[in-house]
C-alpha cells in the first residue's frame, strides 16, 4: 500500500473516518448469502411441490431470479470494497469529486447487473399485483399467452434498455455510498446524479409503491365486498395461503424504504458530506434490506404457505404422498 505522502492528493483522518464500517459490510453479506439460500428454496419448492405451480407461483420465481441477480451484486460490490486497496480508493474519491473519471470494470459491471435487476423486481413485483386484482376481479386466470409475453417484455426489456441507455452515457459506477451501501450504482460526481437516480431506480421505486398499494386497497375493498354479500371465503376470493401474495408490496416497501429515505435526504444535503449518524443507521439497515427480498420472499411464500410447507415436511419425514395438482389461485376454483 502507498503511504500517504507518495499519493496525488492528501489523505486526511476525516477521510478515513468516512469509510463504512465493517458492520455495514456484514450486514450485506448476511443479507446477501440469506437471499441466495431463500433464492434456491423458492426454486426447489416450485419443482417438487406440484400444488404451488399455479401461474403466481411461476411469476414470483421470475421476481426471485431478478432478486437473486441483485444479491448476487451486492455481494459481489461488498467484496470489492474489502479487496480495495484504501489509499488508492480515498485517492480516487478526492479527484472524482473534480473529474468523473472511468470507475473499474468490477464496479461498472456490477452497477450495471443491480441497476438491471432491481429494476426488474419493482415490474414483476407490480405485475404480481396486477395478475392477482385482475385474476380475482374477472374470477378466471389471468394468464393468456399475450399477457405472459407482455409481462417478460415489460420486466426484462424495459429495465434492460433503461440500465443500456445509464451505461452508454457513461454514468454508472461508484457513488460512494450517496444512497447505496458498499456498492455501485450511478457515479456520485456527476451533476445530475439524483435524475439518473430517480431514472434508473429510485422513481420506479416509488411508483411501485404507489401501484402495490393502490391495488392492494381495491382488492382489500372488494374482498370485503363479496364478503359481506356472500358471507363465507368461497365465493370470489383468494385461497388462504394466496392472500400472502398481496401482501407483496409490504416486503419491498419495509426493506427498501430506508434507501428511498437516504435518497430523498441526500437530495436535499451535500452529497459530498461525510455520512453522520442518522445517516450511518440508515446505512445498516439498507445493507441488509436491499439484498434481503429473496429471503423475505422465501419465509412469506414457502415456510408460511400451508400447503407448501406440509409438502416438504412430508417429503422430509419420507411418509404420505405429496400433494398433486397445482392448487388455483381462487377459492371456488377446482382443478
Amino acid at each position: 500500500m502507498s503511504s500517504n505522502n507518495s499519493s496525488p492528493v492528501n489523505i486526511t483522518v476525516s477521510d478515513r473516518v468516512s469509510l463504512l464500517p465493517e458492520s455495514v459490510l456484514i450486514c450485506t453479506f448476511v443479507s446477501s448469502f440469506l437471499s441466495i439460500i431463500g433464492a434456491v428454496v423458492i426454486f426447489i419448492t416450485y419443482c417438487l411441490v406440484t400444488v404451488a405451480k399455479n401461474q403466481t407461483r411461476r411469476l414470483l420465481v421470475y421476481l426471485t431470479i431478478a432478486d437473486l441477480m441483485t444479491a448476487v451484486g451486492n455481494l459481489v460490490g461488498a467484496l470489492r470494497y474489502v479487496l480495495r486497496n484504501e489509499t488508492e480508493y480515498l485517492t480516487i474519491r478526492h479527484q472524482m469529486q473534480n473529474t468523473c473519471i472511468k470507475t473499474d470494470a468490477v464496479c461498472e459491471v456490477q452497477s450495471f447487473v443491480t441497476t438491471f435487476s432491481s429494476l426488474s423486481s419493482f415490474f414483476w413485483t407490480s405485475i404480481i399485483m396486477i395478475h392477482i386484482m385482475m385474476t380475482l376481479i374477472t374470477q378466471q386466470e389471468w394468464s393468456t399467452l399475450r399477457n405472459r409475453v407482455i409481462y417478460h417484455c415489460v420486466s426484462w426489456g424495459v429495465p434492460l434498455g433503461i440500465t443500456y441507455l445509464a451505461l452508454s452515457y457513461d454514468v454508472l459506477g461508484e457513488d460512494f455510498f450517496t444512497s447505496t451501501g458498499p456498492w455501485c450504482w450511478i457515479k456520485g460526481c456527476l451533476p445530475n446524479v439524483f435524475l439518473w437516480m430517480t431514472l434508473t431506480g429510485k422513481g420506479w421505486e416509488i411508483l411501485t409503491y404507489i401501484l402495490t398499494m393502490t391495488f392492494y386497497i381495491i382488492m382489500k375493498i372488494y374482498m370485503w365486498k363479496k364478503r359481506l354479500r356472500f358471507r363465507d371465503r368461497s365465493h370470489h376470493h383468494l385461497r388462504e395461503e394466496d392472500e400472502l401474495y398481496i401482501m407483496i408490496f409490504f416486503v419491498i416497501i419495509i426493506l427498501r424504504a430506508t434507501g428511498t429515505i437516504r435518497f430523498l435526504y441526500a437530495s436535499v444535503e451535500n452529497i459530498n458530506d461525510s455520512p453522520g449518524t442518522f445517516d450511518m443507521v440508515l446505512v445498516h439497515i439498507q445493507s441488509f434490506g436491499d439484498s434481503a427480498q429473496a429471503f423475505a420472499n422465501c419465509i412469506l411464500f414457502c415456510f408460511r404457505d400451508t400447503a407448501v410447507r406440509q409438502d416438504l415436511w412430508n417429503r422430509v419425514r419420507g411418509i404420505g404422498q405429496p400433494m398433486r395438482g397445482e392448487a388455483p389461485l381462487l377459492a371456488n376454483t377446482m382443478n
